[in-house]
């Protein structure tokens, strides 16, 4: 039986791209997570990638690009339909792998297969229980393997307190990041988890993974077609302040959403 996170993603899929992919805004934010997340791409192009909550396949197509064998993954198969179109007219009769699987669990997904993994589109704030999900990772990772995933941030989620006068939920919400996803449908909500950096850390640690990097995206809140965005040179100026402050404490404060870099040890026993 769906969940509400499977039945909202399905529901959505057909239409994500255009809410997504076709907004200035969301494609400034996917080139700044991108531009992070090369700088941990492994050299070695041996080993698959892994694209997990893959949604339309944004992330796992540009590692296609980059010369990459990918594996496709999402609990919603209404998405995986989309990734496989977007695949197919993207490059054109090459196969691709593509797999219906929770983050949580990975299930179907080998253990020490994938030489990188992303989880873009923050499927790990959306899972019920982030320390199965983070050895889950663990598992399907090689020794020296790297995962590069976004999730909810704190601090970035507490503008609705403010707007439904909600002291208390705010402080609730700073306490434990627990939220829901307010969907437009009763039976499509379910919760959600915003992180801080330092409970990342205690993640990784916990799920025997190194904690390399983190940073917040976007730094600065740019909606509703901000002029700078399509205004290419003062964009690309904005893109560098990103990557020199994204890991400052004023950029993790800021941003709504954080992007954290794992890696699992050459020598580290399975959690």
């Amino acid at each position: 039986m769906k969940g509400p996170n499977e039945r909202y993603h399905d529901r959505v899929a057909p239409r994500y791209d255009d809410i997504y992919a076709k907004d200035a805004y969301w494609s400034y934010y996917f080139d700044v997570g991108w531009r992070h997340l090369r700088r941990f791409l492994p050299t070695d192009l041996g080993k698959p990638a892994l694209d997990a909550g893959c949604g339309t396949g944004l992330y796992g197509l540009r590692l296609v690009e980059s010369g990459y064998r990918v594996v496709f993954s999402d609990l919603s198969a209404g998405m995986l339909e989309r990734a496989a179109r977007n695949a197919e007219a993207a490059f054109p009769g090459r196969p691709h792998a593509f797999v219906k699987s929770d983050l949580e669990t990975l299930d179907g997904h080998a253990s020490a297969t994938y030489g990188f993994m992303t989880a873009q589109g923050d499927p790990l704030s959306f899972v019920s229980d982030p320390r199965r999900a983070l050895k889950s990772m663990a598992r399907v990772l090689v020794p020296g393997g790297v995962a590069v995933c976004s999730v909810d941030s704190r601090f970035g989620g507490v503008e609705p307190f403010f707007t439904r006068d909600d002291l208390d939920g705010l402080e609730a919400f700073l306490r434990t990041g627990d939220a829901e996803w307010l969907a437009d449908r009763k039976e499509e909500r379910f919760p959600t988890h915003a992180f801080t950096p330092d409970e990342l850390k205690k993640l990784g640690d916990a799920a025997g993974l190194e904690t390399i990097d983190v940073i917040g995206k976007t730094c600065f809140h740019l909606r509703d077609n901000h002029p700078w965005l399509v205004d290419r040179e003062r964009r690309r100026k904005l893109l560098d302040i990103e990557a020199k402050w994204g890991a400052s404490a004023w950029g993790l404060g800021r941003a709504h959403h954080l992007q954290v870099v794992w890696r699992k040890p050459k020598e580290a026993p399975s959690p």
